[in-house]
C-alpha cells in the first residue's frame, strides 16, 4: 500500500508536469528543438525538456488539470476539478461540447502523478469504462486508491463523477523513463496492400463529428487483412506548435481511427447518423511504450474484431518510425443520442 510521504505536503492545485524525457532526435524534428536537445544531451543523457518545448512554442501535456487535491491517507485521496476552461472542449464537438474521455484519463493521471510526488509516467490503461458525459462547467469529484503493483509500478484505481457517475479508470504508473525506449518492431503492413482505398476528406467529415483542434487524423486507408478481416491504416503528423503527444493524445487519435473503420467497413458505407454521436464506451489493455514529438508521423494500425448494430470492438497498435509506441488490446465503441445531451 502506498503511504503518505514523511514530509507534510501542502496540496495545491496541480501545476506543470516535470516529466523526464530521454533525449531522442529524428531528422524531421524542428531545427530549433533539435538544437536545444543536442545541447542538453552533451550535458546529461536524460534531462528535463519542458523548458525546451516551451521555447519552441510547445508543451509537454495537452492541458494542465488544476485539481483541488486532498492529502493521501492510507493510500487513498479525493480530488475536485471544475471544467471551466472552454479550450478543453474546442472541436469536441461543435454544437454539442463534451469533455473528451481521453482528456478525463489525462486529468486523472495528472492527479495521481501529483499525489505520488510528481514523478510517474502513465505505463498502461488497464481498464476504463465511461458511464456518462461531462459538460462545460461540470465539477468532477474523483476518488483515488493507490496500490503497489510491483517494485516500480503503482496501480491507480480512480472513480470520477460529474452530475452522475462519469468513469471508472484503472491505470499503472511507473517511474520516469521506465516505459520509454522499449518500443517494439512494428508489424509489416506496408502500404496496406493493392486493395486499399483511401478515405476522402468529405467522408471523414461526415463520419467524425470532431473538428480542429480535436480532429487528430490526417489520412486513412481501409483494406482487408489476409485472414484478418477489415483493417485501417490512419496517419497523423505531429506538427510544430502542437504539444508533445503524450499517450492520451495518441489514444484519442487511435479511437478516431476506430470510428472511421467502423463506418468504412459497413455495407454499404454509411454516413454518420446525425442524431447520434460516436463515443468510446470501454478501453482495456492499452500499453504505452513511447511518446511522439513534433515531426513524428503516427501510424495507427487498427483491426475490427467484431461489429454490432450499435457499436464495434477494435484492437491494434500505433507506430512511429517503425516502432510500436502504443499497444491496444481493446477499444469498445458505441453511439449516444444527441437528444440525451443537455
Amino acid at each position: 500500500m502506498v503511504q503518505a510521504r514523511a514530509t507534510q505536503v501542502l496540496w495545491t492545485p496541480y501545476r506543470a508536469r516535470q516529466t523526464v524525457y530521454p533525449v531522442t532526435l529524428t531528422k524531421s524534428a524542428p531545427a530549433a528543438l533539435r538544437s536545444i536537445l543536442l545541447t542538453a544531451r552533451t550535458r546529461d543523457p536524460s534531462v528535463h525538456l519542458n523548458a525546451a518545448y516551451e521555447r519552441v512554442g510547445m508543451r509537454s501535456a495537452p492541458f494542465t488539470a488544476n485539481w483541488q487535491t486532498g492529502p493521501v491517507v492510507a493510500g487513498t485521496f479525493e480530488a475536485r476539478l471544475v471544467l471551466d476552461d472552454e479550450s478543453l472542449f474546442a472541436g469536441h464537438y461543435p454544437g454539442a461540447p463534451i469533455f473528451p474521455g481521453t482528456s478525463l484519463i489525462e486529468a486523472l493521471y495528472q492527479a495521481a502523478r501529483n499525489a505520488l510526488g510528481g514523478d510517474a509516467c502513465l505505463a498502461e490503461i488497464v481498464a476504463c469504462r465511461f458511464h456518462s458525459p461531462l459538460f462545460p462547467g461540470d465539477e468532477i469529484s474523483a476518488h483515488f486508491t493507490l496500490k503497489q503493483a510491483s517494485t516500480n509500478r503503482t496501480l491507480v484505481e480512480a472513480n470520477a463523477s460529474g452530475q452522475a457517475k462519469a468513469a471508472e479508470v484503472t491505470m499503472l504508473l511507473s517511474p520516469p523513463g521506465t516505459n520509454l525506449g522499449a518500443a517494439l518492431p512494428a508489424p509489416q503492413w506496408g502500404q496496406a496492400g493493392p486493395g486499399a482505398r483511401e478515405l476522402d476528406t468529405s467522408f471523414m467529415e461526415r463520419v467524425l463529428p470532431h473538428r480542429p483542434p480535436a480532429l487528430l487524423i490526417d489520412s486513412a486507408f481501409v483494406f482487408d487483412l489476409p485472414g484478418g478481416g477489415p483493417a485501417l491504416l490512419a496517419r497523423r503528423t505531429v506538427t510544430t506548435g502542437e504539444p508533445c503527444h503524450p499517450g492520451t493524445l495518441i489514444v484519442e487519435s487511435f479511437c478516431q481511427a476506430c470510428g472511421l473503420l467502423r463506418a468504412a467497413s459497413g455495407s454499404p458505407r454509411e454516413p454518420r447518423d446525425e442524431a447520434k454521436l460516436p463515443v468510446v464506451a470501454k478501453l482495456a489493455g492499452l500499453r504505452f511504450l513511447g511518446e511522439a514529438v513534433p515531426g513524428d508521423l503516427l501510424e495507427h494500425q487498427v483491426q475490427l474484431v467484431v461489429r454490432t448494430e450499435g457499436g464495434a470492438v477494435f484492437s491494434g497498435q500505433t507506430v512511429v518510425a517503425g516502432r510500436v509506441v502504443l499497444q491496444v488490446a481493446r477499444v469498445v465503441a458505441a453511439t449516444m443520442p444527441i437528444s440525451s445531451l443537455r
